[in-house]
């Protein structure tokens, strides 16, 4: 009995593939491009249903989205692996995060592979192909298993080919487990195995010492986007070559996702050996890799970490070696960073943060207040800002900046901006009934870059406004510069539909960014906010110039101005003295609640 496991036979297996995705345009996409390769396409847009099918159909495969509401996909890939029926199912993760700590809890949970969005047709079909392929395999495996042991007594010299044959295969099988496809180094599954067994005689030798070091090669995407994934693929391939050149032949190489890699320094004597070779592989940079002919420069991010007797597990060094490299992304394009304990507490308060905030939102625990906007020309107040604050059990009060950083750095910004815009919608509708408003008056509620980019945005926001049957005339978004200034076509439509609303647009943070005077003249935006740190005393010297040249350039532009962060009489002075048109700050009001004695005198002054 011959058993090949060979590219041929690979390509031409068919299966039934599940997909989850909240957005029935990915859906749509996904299953026109696995149902034009035979595959047999199951689809559903949230997690309940893909319990419900997983368990009924039980397909060969699923394609399983991480940021869904309700329930994301980690929760939904640990309730399969929990369950008997579902338990052997593969599950590909898609998402848009791409960190490598994101990739960690994909593989974590039970995923056995990740595809970062946006994908391309060729590559998801290939990785499709190839673990229906491996499936295929391990069940003929366990069938040709059984076989043998049926024929065992009466064909003892044929079952001794077969075993052989068996072997052969497994060995195969073993192979791809645990191996990179593109680049035959080991994977994150052989890495760990790897790992412990190091991190084990390590901590039976008090004299010797282990260094984990994580590498990520960033622009690989973009290479893949210009130049398309063959030159990824050719790319990648020489940067493992050259890495090799660096490391000594007792260091493993692992090759931990597409555009990561580590790298295990054992018997290393001293954390500054790790960080001269991590120096060493960092100036391997200098040189151009030339795919095609064409100069490509590659930077390297390098996170380290190196093991002590506080460690109980290897994989407690892979999660901060992980945490390492992330912090050295943050600090930008080449550099290198070595783990400390801080990191880690971070770490545990950004998850810890993460998890407690979406409990908030669904029980209810976020607030918003109102801080007053001033006419500089009437001294009356012509708007109001929605500001967000949590209510913890615990800790009390929480101001937006312990949260809002992580909010959008997990994505969840986009649900917690849809849950303020609502809240302030109902909050401007009963205004509106128990006051006759000035149309002149306007409700400022904060939206991030993120939200803007959703595809769905602006269907939300026309069920909010439709639930909430909220005057949009008295509404105004407030979009960060960052946001606006990203010089894509999809933000102008984005705007184009909001003027077609009657709901105005400030562009909040004013100053802060690289803005394009070009850029800004096609805006359809009334207002510009200046940053705080040009007005307020305690953010810096303030500048009239710039503020000045701000004030011009918004009036030349028929926009209105307003200053944040206003908190003296003379910074006050100084912003009429300029032509400013509306200010806000500590020194005019603080945020308060929506009581009726906070807004009912300025309401009963617009009448």
């Amino acid at each position: 009995m011959n058993f090949q496991l060979d590219q041929s036979s690979i390509e031409s297996i068919t299966g039934d593939i599940l997909i989850v995705d909240d957005i029935p345009e990915n859906l749509e996409y996904l299953s026109k491009i696995l149902s034009q390769q035979g595959h047999k396409v199951r689809s559903v847009l949230n997690g309940q249903a893909a319990l419900k099918v997983a368990r009924v159909a039980q397909p060969n495969l699923i394609l399983l989205d991480i940021k869904m509401p309700e329930m994301d996909g980690y929760q939904v890939c640990q309730y399969l692996k929990a369950d008997p029926l579902t338990q052997d199912i593969p599950v590909i993760f898609l998402s848009a995060l791409d960190q490598a700590e994101d990739k960690v809890n994909a593989f974590s949970v039970g995923g056995i592979d990740y595809i970062p969005k946006p994908f391309q047709a060729e590559e998801l079909i290939a990785r499709v192909t190839n673990h229906l392929g491996l499936r295929l395999a391990q069940t003929q495996v366990q069938a040709l298993n059984a076989e043998l042991e049926q024929r065992v007594m009466q064909r003892t010299a044929q079952l001794e080919k077969e075993i052989g044959d068996r072997l052969k295969v497994q060995e195969q099988l073993l192979h791809v487990a645990t191996h990179n496809q593109l680049t035959d180094l080991p994977n994150r599954t052989f890495l760990m195995q790897r790992l412990r067994q190091i991190f084990n005689q390590t901590q039976a030798e008090p004299q010797s010492h282990l260094v984990l070091m994580m590498i990520d090669c960033e622009h690989l995407q973009l290479v893949n986007n210009s130049l398309g994934h063959s030159a990824g693929d050719q790319l990648i391939v020489a940067i493992v070559r050259r890495l090799q050149t660096c490391l000594g032949e007792e260091t493993l190489l692992a090759h931990f996702g597409n555009d990561t890699f580590a790298v295990v320094l054992k018997n290393c004597p001293d954390i500054s050996v790790a960080l001269t070779l991590a120096m060493a592989i960092q100036s391997e940079t200098r040189f151009p890799f030339y795919i095609d002919e064409q100069p490509i420069y590659v930077t390297f991010c390098i996170g380290l970490v190196q093991d002590s007797k506080i460690y109980e597990h290897a994989k407690y060094l892979l999660r901060d070696a992980t945490t390492a490299l992330s912090q050295a992304k943050v600090k930008g394009y080449g550099k290198i960073q070595v783990f400390d304990s801080t990191m880690h507490h971070r770490a545990l308060n950004f998850f810890k943060v993460q998890n407690e905030l979406k409990v908030a939102i669904a029980n209810g625990d976020l607030s918003l207040v109102y801080q007053p906007i001033y006419s500089l020309e009437t001294n009356a107040i012509k708007a109001m800002e929605a500001l967000v604050r949590w209510q913890h059990n615990q800790r009390g009060t929480i101001l937006p900046d312990e949260f809002i950083a992580i909010a959008e750095e997990t994505g969840f910004i986009v649900t917690l901006d849809r849950y303020v815009l609502r809240q302030a919608c109902l909050q401007l509708k009963q205004w509106q009934d128990q006051h006759r408003i000035d149309p002149a008056f306007r409700l400022h509620v904060n939206l991030s870059a993120q939200q803007l980019s959703q595809v769905d945005f602006l269907k939300h926001l026309d069920k909010i406004l439709r639930e909430t049957q909220v005057d949009c005339r008295n509404l105004t978004l407030e979009i960060t510069e960052e946001g606006v200034m990203q010089k894509d076509e999809v933000v102008l439509s984005v705007l184009e539909q909001l003027k077609q609303r009657q709901i105005t647009v400030s562009i909040d943070d004013f100053g802060t960014g690289y803005s394009s005077l070009s850029y800004l003249q096609r805006l359809r935006v009334e207002n510009l906010k200046i940053d705080r740190s040009f007005i307020s005393p305690d953010k810096g010297s303030q500048n009239p110039d710039i503020v000045s040249a701000i004030i011009n350039l918004a009036h030349s532009l028929g926009m209105t101005v307003t200053a944040e962060g206003v908190e003296t009489e003379t910074g006050l002075t100084q912003l009429k003295t300029l032509g400013c048109d509306f200010a806000q700050g500590y020194f005019l009001g603080y945020p308060m609640a929506s009581q009726p004695d906070n807004f009912l005198s300025p309401l009963q002054g617009w009448e």
